[in-house]
């Protein structure tokens, strides 16, 4: 995780492909530390994408982020 004193730039990878896909998203160093101290992820990051959001999510839950193609895959099954 990178900082400058407004931003931070929060790096996530999934590993559900046979090369790890990283994925990165630059956010307000304000609306991480709220949503770190308990306020829903999409209360503190309203104008992130949900798959932004899912990068934001692996900050505290280490090994949880699953790229857009996975969870298109997910979608595809029946």
């Amino acid at each position: 995780m990178k900082h400058n004193h407004n931003t931070v730039t929060i790096a996530a990878t999934c590993r559900f492909h046979a090369e790890p896909r990283r994925a990165t998203v630059e956010v307000s160093a304000t609306s991480l530390r709220d949503y770190l101290n308990g306020t829903l992820v999409q209360n503190a990051f309203p104008d992130l994408t949900p798959n932004q959001r899912e990068i934001v999510i692996d900050q505290r839950m280490r090994g949880a982020y699953m790229c857009e193609d996975c969870w298109a895959d997910m979608g595809e099954e029946e």
